[in-house]
């Protein structure tokens, strides 16, 4: 077990720094860089607190989708990142050669795009869903 402040508590405090203390003393044409950089602290933080729990469920989902494993390998990072692109390039041939053009194969990438899409905006930009920060 980690001790307090953990990392993600670190890079939020980070932010409030950048955005509360070191953004208004800055120049104008230099508070957008600092607040892309807030922002980018905000989308790690989101990041390392979910883990890779939304790639391992995106893996299972394309699994699922396309009836086919994807192998992981000993390096879990790697290997889940590597397994995840072959999976999406398999998908996007299907979609590509009209496969997933008709019927309830169709219906499901749409849903499994639409999922994937809100879960990467919800992580990107969750005051876009409403959804609290």
């Amino acid at each position: 077990m980690r001790d307090h402040p953990t990392g993600d508590e670190l890079l939020e405090t980070a932010r409030q720094v950048l955005r509360d203390e070191l953004m208004p003393a800055l120049p104008s044409d230099k508070r957008m860089a600092a607040l892309m950089m807030a922002n980018a602290l905000s989308i790690a933080a989101r990041q390392l607190k979910q883990g890779d729990a939304a790639e391992r469920a995106e893996l299972v989902a394309l699994e699922t989708l396309l009836s086919e494993p994807f192998a992981l390998t000993s390096d879990k990072h790697t290997s889940l990142r590597a397994a995840l692109i072959t999976a999406n390039r398999t998908l996007a041939q299907w979609i590509r050669s009209g496969r997933a053009d008709e019927g309830g194969l169709r219906e499901s990438i749409r849903a499994h795009l639409a999922s994937t899409t809100r879960h990467k905006v919800a992580e990107s930009n969750p005051k876009y869903l409403g959804i609290k920060a």
